[in-house]
């Protein structure tokens, strides 16, 4: 049997901890869109590792705010021509506002990190620097590796092979 380079549906529930539901709903609005592998009625769903990703970091947010506030997050960062994943970017969320901190340590310490709001009730503000909880992507990751390594779904020796990013040990 081939190993495809991606997770199944199955999988993916699995290391994302999410519903079916949810899935459906996210590949709907655009947020997530997996790929199909068959033209039966029945297609094999396989999702990418930078979408399981994704999903967690969704989920990570929907903690603190709606599916509707991401989707204007996304919306957000992609209009503005930023790469639109949320799975790489440490967000911070204030009641209904959204700050993207944008860490680039190339010019530290003459420029500091610097805040984006992307997301704000009305709109207001949004765009703007700001000076001021998605956790980093190596905590997701690793929420992904665990979640594998206790699932009786996903056979870990292929999950190994097939994840894209390492286990980080906490320092």
């Amino acid at each position: 049997m081939a190993i495809i380079d991606g997770f199944t549906r199955t999988e993916t529930l699995a290391l994302t901890e999410t519903t079916s539901n949810r899935l459906q709903y996210l590949e709907k609005t655009g947020l997530i869109i997996p790929q199909r592998i068959g033209k039966s009625r029945k297609p094999t769903v396989v999702y990418t590792w930078e979408q399981v990703l994704e999903i967690r970091a969704i989920k990570h947010l929907r903690q603190e705010i709606s599916l509707q506030t991401v989707r204007r997050v996304v919306n957000f960062l992609n209009e503005s021509g930023f790469d639109d994943s949320l799975r790489n970017k440490q967000l911070i969320v204030i009641d209904d506002e959204v700050f993207w901190i944008r860490l680039d340590w190339q010019d530290f310490p003459e420029k500091m990190p610097s805040a984006v709001k992307v997301s704000g009730s009305q709109g207001k503000g949004v765009g703007q620097y700001t000076l001021l909880v998605i956790p980093a992507l190596t905590e997701i990751v690793n929420e992904v590796w665990k979640a594998a390594k206790e699932s009786e779904t996903v056979d870990f020796e292929s999950f190994k092979q097939r994840a894209k990013a390492q286990y980080t040990q906490a320092s």
